[in-house]
């Protein structure tokens, strides 16, 4: 009766594992139309962006007087934001422009594309309260971090 059994259970598991080869084999023609889709987007993608020019006083104006009027203003657009350097991270992962005021805690949190050799290179050349310029995408705006920018480049 076990040995019934275990052939009944492992005959199931070899049903599965099949059907699971004969699926991930039958999808990969969809795959291949996906794949050439996704290669035509990221063409398109590609593309100059149109920088809008913001000063990060502004945009901190915004985001304290309707945070979510600044989100829909500013999230998932082109920017080149200019305003005086805050943070530098110690892993290179990221800096902080802020408005120029002594006070200031919030501002841009710009994540650098660590793949990207002239963005480091420029990083690792940066002072503390030096002025700059860093093109790229705002991904995120909230009031406690303020905006997130994905970093194409630094002027």
């Amino acid at each position: 009766m076990f040995k019934v059994l275990k052939k009944l259970v492992l005959g199931f598991i070899g049903l599965v594992v099949l059907i699971g080869v004969v699926g991930a084999l039958g999808g990969g023609s969809d795959k291949s139309s996906t794949s050439s889709t996704s290669t035509s987007s990221t063409t398109q993608q590609q593309a100059p962006k149109n920088y809008t020019e913001v000063d990060v006083a502004v945009m901190m104006s915004d985001l304290e007087n309707n945070a979510m009027a600044a989100q829909k203003k500013y999230k998932g657009k082109d920017v080149k934001v200019s305003g005086k350097l805050g943070t530098i991270d110690s892993d290179g992962d990221y800096i902080s422009i802020q408005p120029d005021d002594q006070f200031a805690i919030r501002g841009v949190h710009c994540t650098i594309n660590k793949k990207d050799k002239a963005q480091e290179d420029y990083v690792m050349n940066l002072k503390k309260d030096q002025w700059v310029t860093a093109y790229g995408t705002i991904t995120d705006v909230g009031e406690l971090m303020a905006y997130t920018m994905k970093v194409d480049k630094f002027e």
